[in-house]
Protein backbone atom coordinates (compact mmCIF):
# COMPACT_ATOMS: atom_id res chain seq x y z
CA UNK A 1 0.00 0.00 0.00
CA UNK A 2 1.12 3.69 -0.99
CA UNK A 3 2.16 5.84 1.87
CA UNK A 4 0.62 9.53 1.65
CA UNK A 5 2.25 12.31 2.97
CA UNK A 6 -0.08 15.32 3.92
CA UNK A 7 2.56 17.88 4.04
CA UNK A 8 2.38 21.69 5.67
CA UNK A 9 5.41 23.69 4.96
CA UNK A 10 5.50 27.28 6.79
CA UNK A 11 8.12 28.46 4.88
CA UNK A 12 8.90 31.87 7.32
CA UNK A 13 8.81 29.73 10.29
CA UNK A 14 5.82 31.79 12.31
CA UNK A 15 5.29 28.41 14.03
CA UNK A 16 9.04 28.50 15.76
CA UNK A 17 9.16 32.13 15.96
CA UNK A 18 5.74 33.08 17.60
CA UNK A 19 4.95 30.13 18.97
CA UNK A 20 8.12 27.92 19.83
CA UNK A 21 6.75 25.36 18.06
CA UNK A 22 9.59 22.21 17.33
CA UNK A 23 9.43 21.41 13.73
CA UNK A 24 9.34 18.79 12.11
CA UNK A 25 6.22 18.07 13.34
CA UNK A 26 5.17 14.24 13.12
CA UNK A 27 1.54 13.28 13.33
CA UNK A 28 -1.62 14.26 14.57
CA UNK A 29 -1.06 15.18 18.09
CA UNK A 30 2.27 17.15 17.39
CA UNK A 31 0.35 19.46 14.59
CA UNK A 32 -2.39 19.81 16.42
CA UNK A 33 -0.36 20.69 19.54
CA UNK A 34 1.76 23.52 17.30
CA UNK A 35 -1.39 24.96 15.54
CA UNK A 36 -2.69 25.47 18.78
CA UNK A 37 0.05 27.40 19.91
CA UNK A 38 0.30 29.90 17.08
CA UNK A 39 -3.09 30.13 17.66
CA UNK A 40 -2.62 31.24 20.86
CA UNK A 41 0.32 33.38 19.55
CA UNK A 42 -1.54 34.71 16.83
CA UNK A 43 -4.91 33.96 16.26
CA UNK A 44 -5.08 36.17 12.79
CA UNK A 45 -1.74 33.76 11.49
CA UNK A 46 -3.16 31.77 8.34
CA UNK A 47 -0.93 28.97 8.99
CA UNK A 48 -3.19 27.29 11.84
CA UNK A 49 -6.11 27.16 8.90
CA UNK A 50 -3.54 25.22 7.29
CA UNK A 51 -2.63 22.84 9.30
CA UNK A 52 -6.45 22.39 10.21
CA UNK A 53 -6.98 21.68 7.16
CA UNK A 54 -4.49 19.61 6.48
CA UNK A 55 -5.33 17.66 9.83
CA UNK A 56 -8.79 17.21 8.17
CA UNK A 57 -7.42 15.79 4.66
CA UNK A 58 -5.54 13.01 6.83
CA UNK A 59 -8.24 12.02 9.00
CA UNK A 60 -10.19 11.42 5.17
CA UNK A 61 -7.29 9.55 3.84
CA UNK A 62 -7.42 7.13 6.84
CA UNK A 63 -10.78 6.83 7.11
CA UNK A 64 -10.63 5.55 3.43
CA UNK A 65 -8.49 2.73 4.69
CA UNK A 66 -5.42 3.85 3.65
CA UNK A 67 -1.79 4.89 4.70
CA UNK A 68 -1.21 8.34 5.53
CA UNK A 69 1.11 10.00 8.24
CA UNK A 70 0.79 14.28 8.33
CA UNK A 71 3.55 16.67 9.24
CA UNK A 72 4.45 20.13 9.34
CA UNK A 73 7.84 21.29 8.62
CA UNK A 74 9.27 25.23 8.94
CA UNK A 75 11.67 26.93 7.28
CA UNK A 76 13.62 30.37 8.75
CA UNK A 77 12.16 34.14 8.97
CA UNK A 78 15.03 35.21 6.56
CA UNK A 79 13.14 34.24 3.71
CA UNK A 80 14.70 33.07 0.57
CA UNK A 81 17.95 30.44 0.30
CA UNK A 82 18.19 30.22 4.78
CA UNK A 83 14.48 29.79 4.49
CA UNK A 84 14.46 27.06 1.41
CA UNK A 85 17.89 24.96 2.94
CA UNK A 86 15.83 24.80 6.55
CA UNK A 87 12.91 23.18 4.54
CA UNK A 88 15.54 20.91 2.50
CA UNK A 89 16.96 19.93 5.87
CA UNK A 90 13.76 18.86 7.24
CA UNK A 91 12.14 17.51 4.78
CA UNK A 92 15.02 14.94 3.89
CA UNK A 93 14.36 14.10 7.99
CA UNK A 94 10.78 13.68 7.36
CA UNK A 95 11.56 11.59 3.99
CA UNK A 96 13.69 9.46 5.79
CA UNK A 97 11.21 8.87 9.19
CA UNK A 98 8.25 8.48 7.01
CA UNK A 99 9.14 7.24 3.92
CA UNK A 100 5.75 8.01 1.79
CA UNK A 101 5.55 7.32 -1.51
CA UNK A 102 3.96 10.98 -2.93
CA UNK A 103 2.74 13.89 -0.62
CA UNK A 104 -0.12 16.35 -0.49
CA UNK A 105 0.88 19.62 0.08
CA UNK A 106 -1.12 22.10 2.06
CA UNK A 107 -0.47 25.62 1.95
CA UNK A 108 -2.14 29.05 2.96
CA UNK A 109 -1.31 31.52 -0.17
CA UNK A 110 1.58 32.75 -2.95
CA UNK A 111 4.22 32.12 -0.97
CA UNK A 112 4.14 28.58 -0.61
CA UNK A 113 4.73 27.72 -4.38
CA UNK A 114 8.36 28.80 -4.19
CA UNK A 115 8.63 25.28 -2.35
CA UNK A 116 6.65 23.08 -4.73
CA UNK A 117 10.03 22.33 -6.70
CA UNK A 118 12.33 21.43 -3.47
CA UNK A 119 9.67 19.21 -2.78
CA UNK A 120 8.48 17.65 -5.30
CA UNK A 121 12.30 17.02 -6.53
CA UNK A 122 12.55 14.82 -3.67
CA UNK A 123 8.93 12.78 -3.67
CA UNK A 124 6.14 13.42 -6.42
CA UNK A 125 3.31 15.83 -5.38
CA UNK A 126 -0.37 14.36 -6.10
CA UNK A 127 -2.34 17.23 -4.87
CA UNK A 128 -1.61 21.17 -3.89
CA UNK A 129 -4.38 22.56 -1.55
CA UNK A 130 -4.68 25.99 -0.59
CA UNK A 131 -6.34 26.93 2.10
CA UNK A 132 -8.09 30.35 2.14
CA UNK A 133 -9.79 31.79 5.30
CA UNK A 134 -13.35 32.95 4.91
CA UNK A 135 -14.22 36.28 5.93
CA UNK A 136 -17.15 38.34 7.16
CA UNK A 137 -18.15 40.85 4.13
CA UNK A 138 -17.76 44.58 3.68
CA UNK A 139 -15.20 46.55 2.54
CA UNK A 140 -12.84 46.51 5.36
CA UNK A 141 -12.30 42.68 4.81
CA UNK A 142 -11.91 43.36 1.15
CA UNK A 143 -9.18 45.47 1.27
CA UNK A 144 -7.70 43.40 3.80
CA UNK A 145 -7.92 40.35 1.39
CA UNK A 146 -7.04 42.10 -1.39
CA UNK A 147 -3.62 43.69 0.57
CA UNK A 148 -2.55 40.16 1.17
Amino acid sequence: MKKTLVLVVDRDDDFGVKAGAESPAIGVEACSVAASALGIADPEDSDINAVFAAISIYKDIIGEGKDAEIVLICGNPKIGHRSDSAIIDELNQVLEEVSPDRVILVGDGAEDEYVYPIISSRVPIDSVKKVFVKQAPGLEGTVYILSK
